[in-house]
């Protein structure tokens, strides 16, 4: 997603360490609004898509953005690691539960936007965009770098590994991870992921409120080990998030 443009003062900076990543808060009021709330939902780009109420509605609640350049979506870009993470970090923004401690992109109107002082992973820059989702998402276990020590941001993501990402997210925004996510309606029984590393999470993320289904939502067939389109990841992040409300 783009990177957001805004503009803010400094009222107080604290610092903080959780485990081996130091951080320091920046208490920041913003003087104008992100660039996301004032992103046209009208993409021209979308008419003809499936998912496209539930992309205007995630970009309307703040979950992803479009391109301003040219008023499009991209809905069939392929997602990477660091873009699935913005995504849901943003959705768990929007939840009670600890928001504070929830650094988002773009950061919210005032509030904490959390910088980090030293790499969360070997090939995550301290001045990457994504630098302090990733170090958060990791301290808080919504996802994980590879045993070299990799995070590997720009990779990108199957559906298989949004869903994983996503049944963490939900188990964490259920009070903080201290809840199991529960079935919300009957699971669809998919055709293409008996012994899949994923079976699970597919099986229960479908069961919450539909967050897994079908590819292009037609057949049984989920096609775990296909890339992650920006449709269906908005679609699903956004579904995560309205399940909460149920």
């Amino acid at each position: 997603m783009l990177k957001p443009i805004f503009n803010f003062f400094l009222s107080d900076i604290t610092t903080k360490t959780f485990g081996n990543v130091t951080a320091i808060i920046l208490l920041c009021a913003f003087s104008t609004k992100p660039v996301l709330a004032n992103v046209p939902i009208s993409f021209t780009d979308i008419n003809n898509d499936v998912y496209a109420k539930e992309i205007q509605e995630a970009v309307q609640t703040g979950i992803i953005a479009g391109f301003t350049s040219n008023n499009t979506f991209r809905p069939t870009l392929e997602l990477t690691r660091e873009q699935m993470l913005s995504m849901v970090i943003n959705a768990l923004s929007k939840l009670s539960v600890s928001p504070l401690t929830v650094p988002h992109d773009p950061p919210p109107a005032a509030g904490n936007l959390l910088k980090v002082t030293s790499k969360p992973y070997r090939d995550v820059k301290v001045t990457r965009w994504s630098a302090a989702m990733i170090a958060w998402a990791k301290l808080n276990g919504i996802i994980l770098g590879y045993s070299d020590g990799t995070f590997r941001p720009s990779q990108i993501v199957t559906r298989a590994e949004l869903m994983a990402v996503l049944h963490k997210a939900a188990e964490y925004g259920q009070d903080g991870g201290s809840s199991s996510i529960g079935a919300k309606q009957q699971a669809v029984a998919f055709s293409d992921i008996s012994n899949h590393w994923a079976e699970n999470s597919i099986k229960e993320m479908s069961a919450y409120c539909g967050v897994a289904s079908p590819l292009n939502e037609t057949g049984n067939a989920f096609s775990p080990n296909l890339a992650a389109k920006r449709n269906y990841a908005a679609a699903a992040t956004l579904r995560m998030l309205n399940c909460f409300k149920r």
